[in-house]
């Protein structure tokens, strides 16, 4: 990807999926990870709202991908 291009991510809707993803997922463990990604998803909603924080907006791409890794990964482990 071309560094010319903006992802559009809508933080809330990610972290409303981890919400999800948590009540349906059996391992303790996984769950955890969940947690922490719907946290730093929050996290992410609250920076942006800030006008002097717009570089995180940069880390968004990064934290997408990583976000649909671990839903492809926590998909198998739900019941």
């Amino acid at each position: 990807m071309s560094s010319g291009v903006i992802v559009l991510v809508d933080p809330w809707s990610k972290a409303a999926e981890c919400d999800r993803a948590i009540e349906q997922v059996a391992d303790p463990e996984r769950r955890m990870v969940l947690q922490s990604l719907r946290s730093l998803w929050i996290a992410l909603c609250s920076s942006l709202s800030r006008p002097d924080d717009h570089d995180r907006t940069g880390n968004l791409s990064a934290i997408a991908q990583i976000h649909t890794e671990l839903m492809a990964v926590c998909r198998s482990g739900m019941h």
